[in-house]
């Protein structure tokens, strides 16, 4: 991408181009699953504060609705919405159809959801869930939507997973340097229409979610849940990145923060195939922009898979805001 390019490229994204269903299973294949102790925390969270009524919940940053029916046990009815149109295009053809007639689906951008046009019945929101998107958007306007939009007692629950975690330091080393390989690829971003997104990502991952400010006028009390962030939440190191961020902590008085080291959450069994298939999900395009250089990749896999020696545990950096809505 040059720097006159129009072409808006996020990190983090798969910038799809279709609905295709088989394309949206291997994106969610490739996704690690959360084990539904989070949710359960989530929702305890919920009972324990606020008004706890569970009857309209909201996943923000959907993508094909898998999130959205992880919710749709615990709740009446749950809207996922994107502005990823393809990926709400496939989302009904991926849910069974006992939770699906309990679900809506709408395109709107996160700060514009008080105008996205939802039914009355679920403009006041009783858990608003924010999915693996939050530092992509403009925090401010996201949160005074989130605040309008839901119930006084409600429970707002951002989170956000990072790098796979491997049990062999030098599967880690090796994947670190595939990872910002590929972040490299992308460049420029400086310059460009995505710099933006970049320089907010960057900044929300090297601060784990700490230069997310809940105002204490709007939000009370506030937990940030942090698992294995002894690790980075970046995917890649800064060196992929051509532009300087550094840390930001907008923690308020009186939050609490949990650190956790669990090596068995999110447990998953993946082997460098399931490595590569989660990094061309967080990087769209950069296969095309590699050219010849992309043998540079699969080299490196290699180099993984014989480090690997087949399937291996890996878990995940995961950071979760919660704050009930005054």
């Amino acid at each position: 991408m040059s720097h006159t390019s129009t072409r808006l490229e996020t990190p983090f994204t798969t910038a799809a181009l279709g609905s295709d269903v088989s394309f949206w299973k291997s994106y969610i294949a490739s996704r690690p699953t959360p084990s539904e102790d989070f949710f359960r925390l989530i929702n305890k969270y919920h009972a324990n504060h606020g008004d706890g009524r569970m009857e309209v919940a909201h996943d923000v940053g959907t993508g094909p609705g898998n999130i959205a029916a992880r919710l749709a046990p615990y709740y009446d009815q749950v809207v996922g919405s994107d502005v990823n149109e393809q990926a709400l295009d496939a989302a009904p053809k991926l849910i069974s159809p006992d939770l699906l007639k309990r679900m809506t689906f709408i395109r709107s951008p996160a700060e514009g959801l008080v105008t996205a046009g939802l039914p009355t019945n679920l403009q006041q929101t009783d858990l608003l869930v924010v999915s693996e998107c939050m530092p992509l958007l403009d925090a401010p306007r996201a949160l005074e939507a989130f605040h309008a939009l839901m119930r006084p007692g409600g429970t707002l629950a951002i989170y956000f997973y990072g790098r796979p975690i491997f049990q062999d330091p030098v599967c880690d080393a090796i994947y670190d340097r595939m990872a910002t390989r590929i972040c490299r690829f992308l460049l420029p971003f400086q310059g460009t229409p995505g710099e933006p997104f970049h320089r907010r990502g960057a900044e929300g991952l090297v601060s784990y979610l700490d230069n997310i400010a809940l105002p204490a006028s709007d939000w009370e009390n506030v937990e940030r849940h942090k698992w294995n962030c002894d690790y980075p939440l970046l995917f890649n190191s800064p060196e992929g990145f051509d532009f300087e961020f550094h840390p930001v902590d907008r923690r308020a008085e009186g939050e609490i923060t949990h650190d956790i080291v669990d090596r068995e959450f999110w447990a998953h069994d993946w082997d460098a195939d399931d490595v590569k298939a989660y990094l061309d999900s967080v990087y769209p395009h950069y296969r095309s922009q590699a050219g010849e250089k992309y043998a540079e990749i699969e080299a490196m896999r290699e180099e993984l898979r014989a480090a690997m020696g087949g399937k291996q545990k890996v878990t995940f950096s995961v950071v979760l805001v919660l704050g009930t809505r005054k």
